[in-house]
């Protein structure tokens, strides 16, 4: 196998997704499980505190746009060459690598949004509770597809590169 601009951003976009992936995993196995043993009020708090580091994080933020670019680019590289082995691996792979950006984007942010909008010590116990589960169901629910979809992609860009 040479080594060529398109192995070399293919790879990088298969890491970077599997990477990216692996921090939404982290979530959804055990930040999110845990938060959900403190009180609601509690649980409401400190989501909001995560939301708050998360958002100018440049690292993250780095991770998460990078392998969004990254993925992006190698698709439509891809599908520029899809009469070429392994082309259609990498294709599927690297929209399965955009999903998390697009759930982000459309579920993740506004359900944490909406959430930055409530005041914890305003709520009575019943009120945290319900507000809390509204959050954490979507938000969970969604952030497994966050999980799944960009690992599988890696996988799928991974095979693509060695059907070349």
């Amino acid at each position: 196998m040479t080594t060529s601009p398109y192995l070399i951003a293919t790879s990088a976009a298969a890491v970077s997704t599997a990477v990216a992936g692996g921090v939404f995993y982290a979530f959804s196995t055990f930040v999110m499980r845990g938060l959900d043993r403190t009180p609601p009020a509690a649980a409401i708090t400190a989501m909001r505190g995560l939301n708050a580091e998360a958002q100018p994080n440049a690292p993250f933020l780095a991770l998460v746009v990078g392998a969004t670019l990254l993925a992006l680019g190698v698709g439509i590289a891809a599908a520029l060459r899809l009469s070429q082995p392994g082309a259609g691996y990498v294709l599927a792979g690297a929209a399965l690598g955009l999903v998390a950006f697009v759930v982000t984007m459309a579920v993740n942010v506004p359900l944490n949004n909406a959430l930055d909008a409530v005041d914890p010590a305003a709520l009575s116990a019943a009120e945290a509770l319900s507000r809390w589960r509204a959050y954490l169901v979507p938000w969970t629910a969604w952030n497994h597809v966050r999980t799944v979809a960009p690992v599988i992609g890696s996988a799928l860009m991974v095979v693509g590169l060695l059907r070349r």
